[in-house]
């Protein structure tokens, strides 16, 4: 029996199949930024050294020229030497060192992918060389050449950093894909420009990550929490310890796009860069779930194991994303019970709902030389709905669903003047109405009318009453119900003047109420 041997050698040819390989144009795009943020933390201390650094700018052009569009990434990182040089053009040829840039694939497959035509220049800072070199992937293809050529360039030992350059381009980044792209990358490199230490510009624009603002409540003792805590633990997977830190916190303003967990490795997002944010229904619920929508983090998982492509962690054929479930779900409770509990308050402006009554009555034609002004009472501050006892007994009960979860409910807010003062004439007279919202007690009289002097009168509408409980967050129905408590305060007012020795009989308020809502539907109409 005989052996013989076979060259696996992968062909230069190869470098053509690398244009099906499955990107978006950010992930393509982030594997040169990956190169760039990594040569400038593996080199950090010499870089800040230099008489005029400010920082690692990475300028990322897309634009076309006589020659058609290109891509060009450049950076000021501290470039490459010959023999790294030989590693970012040679397949299969991974760093030393194994951080953003892991499987020496990258720069090569992402290049292939956009272009047919890519150049690498580069040069290390303190050398007077710079190394150039150009891809022609039909030619690499067409005549399966194993060299290629490297040109040595003279420059001022003061220059560093990289460009790449790609053209005759199989792929173009249009329409709503050049918005997305940007925001992608400002989401996957969120901890890189919040240091304030890189700045990452595409086409002139400087890319900027903007953290969403954590849910902050009022707690009864006048103390503020703030829904972000921080969270850590471990799991074993084969013969090593992988590593979870990070946060969860519950966002100020619900978003279905902003909330979820952003998955990073080595400060760079692998999952979740600005939308598509990982949410496992076993922990989030379904999409129409308040947690779905409010709760929000991010997970550090350096030593996990990821794809080629570095857009998703590879853990599968296992249990390791079971078991990521599993730990998440634990340390992450009490933000999912109070994210589905709590309900942000709603606002309302008392100036649309005065201005909305005003002009359905005037234009019913009930009331006429109608002036408003802020009235002179003034509004006791509004509660959250367990200032008072037994207001809600299975509310109350709820909130021991987990120690330091509460469920209060807060009232809706109501913007602007809260008691108006309304001067109007009707056909039976001149008029002032002092109408109030109050916003104070649910066992209260949910409508007080006071005669003041003369023709003028404070009606006071406790919005909080148990009765409109329900309803109350619902700026319509506010408007709706003060036409109404305007109508009523009306009707009785005028009947009673019109009663003999201070008789009114039961069916004259409602006759009279009768009218005066017809007048206004038809009037609106």
């Amino acid at each position: 029996m005989s052996n013989r041997k076979i060259n696996i050698r992968p062909s230069t040819g190869v470098y053509a199949t690398y244009k099906n390989i499955k990107y978006d144009p950010w992930t393509a795009i982030a594997e040169f930024v990956d190169n760039s943020t990594q040569s400038y933390y593996d080199h950090e201390k010499k870089l800040s050294t230099t008489k005029y650094w400010d920082g690692l700018h990475i300028d990322i052009e897309y634009d076309q020229n006589d020659e058609g569009y290109y891509l060009s990434i450049k950076d000021n990182a501290y470039g490459m030497n010959f023999s790294d040089f030989q590693r970012a053009i040679i397949l299969d040829s991974p760093p030393k060192k194994k951080t953003r840039s892991e499987f020496g694939m990258g720069l090569k497959t992402a290049a292939c992918w956009f272009g047919i035509k890519w150049r690498v220049e580069s040069t290390e800072l303190g050398s007077d060389v710079k190394y150039s070199a150009t891809i022609d992937v039909d030619m690499l293809h067409k005549y399966k050449n194993e060299e290629i050529e490297v040109q040595e360039i003279p420059c001022n030992p003061k220059e560093h950093g990289t460009t790449i350059t790609i053209w005759n381009m199989n792929r173009k980044i249009v329409g709503t894909q050049i918005k997305k792209t940007k925001d992608q990358l400002r989401g996957m490199y969120r901890n890189d420009l919040r240091s304030g230490n890189i700045t990452i510009t595409y086409n002139g624009e400087a890319l900027q990550y903007i953290q969403p603002a954590f849910l902050s409540e009022q707690l009864p003792d006048n103390s503020v929490k703030t829904w972000k805590k921080d969270i850590s633990f471990k799991i074993p997977y084969n013969d090593q310890i992988l590593e979870v830190t990070g946060y969860v916190g519950i966002l100020e303003k619900a978003s279905t796009s902003g909330a979820g967990f952003a998955l990073l490795r080595h400060g760079r997002v692998i999952v979740g860069g600005y939308e598509n944010a990982y949410r496992p229904e076993e922990i989030f619920g379904k999409p129409n779930s308040f947690a779905y929508q409010r709760v929000f983090g991010e997970l550090n998982m350096d030593n996990w194991p990821v794809t080629q492509t570095k857009d998703a962690f590879d853990w599968y054929g296992g249990s390791l994303e079971d078991d990521l479930i599993e730990k998440l779900k634990v340390s992450c409770k009490d933000y999912i019970i109070k994210a589905n509990t709590y309900r942000a308050n709603k606002k309302a402006n008392s100036e649309d709902i005065t201005k909305a009554m005003v002009d359905s009555f005037q234009a019913g034609g009930v009331i006429e030389n109608v002036q408003v002004a802020s009235g002179p009472t003034i509004l006791i501050e509004a509660q959250h709905a367990d200032a008072t006892s037994n207001d809600n007994e299975s509310e109350t009960n709820h909130q021991q669903d987990v120690s330091g979860v509460t469920n209060v409910q807060p009232d809706i807010i109501i913007e602007g003047d809260t008691c108006k003062k309304i001067s109007f004439t009707t056909s039976q007279g001149s008029y002032v109405f002092n109408l109030q919202l109050k916003n104070v007690d649910p066992d209260e009289a949910w409508l007080v009318i006071s005669h003041v002097d003369s023709n003028e009168y404070d009606i006071q509408w406790n919005i909080r009453h148990k009765f409109f409980k329900p309803y109350i967050d619902d700026a319509e129905f506010l408007t709706v119900m003060q036409k109404f408590v305007f109508a009523l305060a009306l009707a009785e007012i005028e009947s009673t003047s019109n009663g003999s020795d201070g008789l009114v009989a039961p069916s004259s308020i409602r006759l009279r109420m009768n009218d005066i809502l017809k007048h206004v539907v038809d009037g609106g109409e």
